[in-house]
């Protein structure tokens, strides 16, 4: 199965629905800041599962901070990072996912992309989906394909934006 994950974006719909267009993904994850923007995903995407968590700008959603996905055998946790204190350092979110017995942990919060494997476990945030959000990193979102194991990549959204015209 193909998974987009986006984190943090602020509400630039236009960005991921590009990004879904271009990928034809079998899932959706936003990992949480504007968590109303998975919900305009899910609206104009009504045929792709969605699976979400709020973030530090969502606390009045009533949607979960964390969760639990398994997928084609893949046990993944996903958070929005800033109850683990992403911003400084993974070792408080790495801990919790060897704990939850997870191959995968998507988070975000930082805005910053991060891609890497430590104790056999894919660390991955997608970076920052919104083109206004803060920082120094351009828009960009993740792509996990688990058939046949599990390959991670993140790719820019500006990438995808210059060929969908928005």
């Amino acid at each position: 199965m193909k998974i987009i994950v986006f984190s943090d974006s602020h509400r630039d719909l236009d960005a991921m629905r590009a990004a879904v267009d271009e990928t034809s993904p079998g899932m959706i994850i936003h990992l949480g800041d504007h968590i109303d923007d998975a919900a305009a995903l899910e609206m104009l995407f009504p045929d792709i599962p969605l699976e979400s968590v709020r973030g530090n700008t969502d606390l009045w959603s009533p949607g979960p901070g964390e969760k639990i996905l398994e997928i084609d055998g893949i046990r993944i946790f996903m958070t929005h990072g800033d109850m683990y204190d992403v911003r400084n350092g993974t070792s408080a979110i790495l801990a919790e996912g060897i704990r939850r017995k997870a191959g995968i942990v998507l988070f975000g919060h930082t805005h910053n992309p991060y891609l890497k494997t430590k104790k056999g476990i894919v660390l991955m945030n997608p970076g920052k989906a919104g083109r206004r959000a803060r920082g120094m990193s351009e828009p960009s979102f993740g792509i996990i394909e688990t058939d046949g194991g599990i390959r991670c990549g993140i790719t820019r959204l500006q990438d995808i934006i210059g060929r969908s015209g928005n």
